[in-house]
């Protein structure tokens, strides 16, 4: 019975960035580097006869939504291509390779021709190893929910490697239904994508999600270190770290943790507005400056109570020892008084119409309407008569609002504003 290691969402390119030496690396990069090596070590400790790769290994492009070019990524290569080949040399039967969502075909193919024999790019298609039959499905990601029709979906063997959303909690994904189907199809479902481990998820005991295999700049909510403010933060919470893989030995699935280089610590911040959420980001990075490892902690910071992220960078910026690597803001919810639309022949509430506007609405769509009626399109907004500035304000709250819907970094609309100021100015 072979021994499969199965490793998921590394995000070896998304750390690069763009140096005027070409020869430098990110410190994000090089942290990475050093995570993949270690935990090859500790992969090959198990003594897997093969390696599946889940995708979301390599990526085609940089946290900030640019394409990896070719001088950027040439960097990494060589430290990438040497620890594929010991996990090639460690194994009976070499590295297969899933194409997840971040994924580039053009690149896995170029690793297939890169090793010859060893390293396989499976895509749709089932391959034997030992007395295994395993499918390698590859993603139909899409935003929000969606479907696989039937006829696409496989059938016939023992074991399914896929990369979709899973719809658990609020997140929409992938439809139940096919999950269900596929769990019948199948007698073992191991899904990438999700960065967190786990099993028995939807109800299917036979459905497994697999963990990233070391931190990237896809944290998706990973963190070994958690400060809440306003709390006691003389004992922040710890946790054991989610990062690493999986193991299937027979019929049993096993997780394997691997513990980073880095500490991962979010900070939790809630306030009535931006000064309160300001006074709670100092008195953490105080707190956080205090620390022996201050220097290997990697924090990212969810804000509620602040409209912008940008609001919340400055407070963290007053810490230069301290690398905040993400920042998430939620408003404070606040209640309205209706107010009242006006017509040439009718009166309509604002939550009529927010009823009616919503209900013709699904998905990111339904996700961005509700955000700017209850924090922008308010009582005191529709109250005032319609100038340059509130134009502007409404252009910028709708774009800032939409982005994250739609998969647009945050990094990439910060440009975009900054080259459409000088515009509003002529304007």
């Amino acid at each position: 019975m072979a021994r499969i290691a199965v490793l998921s969402d590394a995000h070896l390119l998304m750390q690069a960035k763009r140096f005027p030496d070409e020869s430098d690396k990110s410190p994000g990069g090089k942290e990475s580097l050093i995570n993949f090596t270690r935990v090859v070590d500790q992969v090959l400790k198990d003594r897997p006869d093969v390696v599946i790769m889940a995708g979301d290994m390599f990526d085609e492009k940089e946290k900030g939504g640019d394409w990896v070019v070719d001088a950027e990524a040439a960097k990494y290569w060589p430290d990438i291509r040497n620890e594929v080949r010991r996990l090639i040399d460690g194994t009976k039967h070499g590295v297969y390779s899933l194409r997840g969502n971040h994924d580039s075909a053009p690149v896995l193919l170029e690793l297939q021709d890169y090793f010859r024999d060893g390293f396989y790019f499976a895509r749709n298609e089932a391959k034997a190893i030992e007395d295994h039959k395993i499918y390698f499905m590859e993603t139909h990601y899409r935003h929000g929910n969606y479907v696989i029709a039937d006829e696409q979906l496989p059938q016939g063997s023992e074991i399914l490697v896929m990369h979709e959303t899973l719809p658990v909690g609020p997140i929409p994904g992938l439809q139940e239904e096919v999950l269900q189907e596929l769990g019948r199809r199948f007698d073992l479902v191991l899904n990438g994508h999700m960065h967190f481990y786990g099993s028995g998820l939807l109800g299917m005991s036979n459905l497994y999600s697999l963990p990233a295999l070391i931190p990237s700049r896809e944290l998706k909510n990973n963190y070994m270190l958690e400060y809440r403010w306003p709390g006691n933060l003389d004992d922040p919470r710890q946790k054991d770290s989610p990062f690493g893989y999986v193991i299937i030995e027979g019929s049993g699935v096993s997780f394997r943790r691997y513990t980073p280089v880095q500490t991962i610590v979010n900070v939790r911040v809630e306030g009535e507005g931006p000064e309160e959420v300001i006074a709670g980001i100092n008195e953490v990075y105080s707190r956080l400056m205090e620390r022996p490892d201050k220097e290997n902690l990697r924090i990212w910071v969810s804000a509620k109570g602040v409209t912008f992220k940008h609001t919340v960078r400055e407070g963290a910026e007053k810490y230069p020892e301290i690398e905040t690597i993400e920042i998430l803001v939620e408003p404070k919810r606040v209640s309205k008084k209706p107010a009242e639309l006006k017509g040439l022949d009718k009166v309509m509430s604002i939550a009529d119409l927010k009823e009616k506007v919503l209900t013709t609405l699904s998905g990111p769509d339904n996700e961005l309407a509700q955000a700017l009626f209850e924090e922008v399109l308010t009582d005191q907004y529709l109250s005032k008569r319609m100038d340059s500035n509130q134009t502007r304000y409404l252009f910028r709250e709708l774009l800032s609002r939409a982005a994250p819907l739609y998969g647009v970094p945050e990094e990439r609309l910060g440009r975009f504003f900054a080259t459409i100021e000088s515009l509003w100015k002529i304007r």
